[in-house]
């Protein structure tokens, strides 16, 4: 691992502001407390970010790129399997990318309480996101058709509990243990796909 000392600067102001945004929120982090975690004066951040907006925004933009990184890699992994081993494999694959420090903490702050001062914009973000997801949620979703599952879940329905299932989980990912999030997940997937399938788990 290289020392955080030698890495480019601007690589430490990200990850020094990801880790503050992550833990206090927008408004809560300055960009005195930035520089202070990178060991630099508050007039050097200049030469490397134009202002506070800016560095949120690119970070949104980074961890949503993390976020689809993970999608994608699972999706993969698992094309050709069962619907039931996709559908759980990308759950438990967004959980663990919800639990890695900084970027999940980031992610969820990021969904649930915007900047007001960049709402709008965070706003844009999560709109574009949800639909390059439920993109991949409707393939799932032709997969169940192709493969007999659905008892009355139409593709509104089950893309909407999805959602609800993960919003779920995330919150709880603030609340309890990795271990007790992992029963809860386990226990939550069950009713889930009892609910929206005709197979059992």
């Amino acid at each position: 691992m290289i020392e955080s000392a030698v890495r480019p600067t601007a690589a430490r102001i990200q990850n020094a502001a990801l880790a503050l945004f992550a833990r206090q929120g927008y408004e809560a982090t300055t960009l005195a407390q930035i520089a202070d975690a990178v060991g630099i004066r508050k007039p050097s951040l200049y030469n490397h970010i134009q202002h506070k907006e800016g560095l949120y925004l690119a970070l949104v933009d980074q961890v949503e790129a993390q976020f689809f990184a993970v999608q994608d890699a699972s999706l993969s992994a698992t094309a050709g399997a069962a619907l039931n081993e996709r559908l759980y494999r990308l759950i438990t694959d967004l959980s663990d990318f919800i639990f890695t420090e900084d970027s999940g903490a980031f992610y969820k702050r990021c969904l649930l309480f915007p900047p007001d001062a960049l709402a709008d914009e965070v706003r844009a973000v999560n709109d574009r996101s949800e639909a390059r997801i439920d993109t991949a949620l409707r393939a799932l979703h032709a997969q169940g058709v192709t493969e007999g599952h659905w008892r009355s879940a139409d593709e509104r329905v089950f893309l909407d509990a999805f959602y609800c299932l993960m919003d779920g989980l995330y919150s709880e990912r603030f609340i309890y243990s990795r271990a007790e999030y992992t029963r809860r997940l386990a226990s939550a997937w069950r009713v889930f796909w009892r609910g929206v399938s005709h197979t059992p788990d």
